[in-house]
């Protein structure tokens, strides 16, 4: 699929053309999760928001974690890299289990 020196020249300009605005209260941008800029959730709501992303930072630390101890394994210490294995088995489906947990949460409380 090849373009020709037009049609890129075309989208080139039209990159150039789009217009942004400045607000001046920060905000963090809405990921198109119904409107999360809006306000109006509730606490709980917003609380369970952020602990769903703190559970995702999480689980990519474990990951790289774990990933680190099957890399040291590699160097001669096959104990290490069991736990490695181990380790990111434990991580996968704690995080699975946390994020499952979420909905139920907000289904429970009614924030949702």
């Amino acid at each position: 699929m090849t373009g020709t020196p037009a049609d890129a020249l075309a989208a080139a300009e039209v990159l150039l053309h789009i217009q942004t605005t400045y607000a001046p209260e920060p905000r963090l941008p809405d990921f198109g999760f119904g409107g999360t800029q809006s306000g109006g959730e509730g606490a709980v709501q917003r609380f369970l928001g952020y602990a769903q992303g703190v559970v995702v930072v999480l689980g990519v630390i474990g990951v790289l974690y774990s990933a680190g101890k099957m890399a040291a394994g590699r160097l001669g210490r096959s104990e290490v890299a069991a736990e490695g294995v181990g380790g990111l088995v434990w991580t996968v489906m704690g995080v699975s289990l946390m994020l499952v947990a979420i909905p139920i949460a907000t289904a429970l409380t009614g924030a949702g």
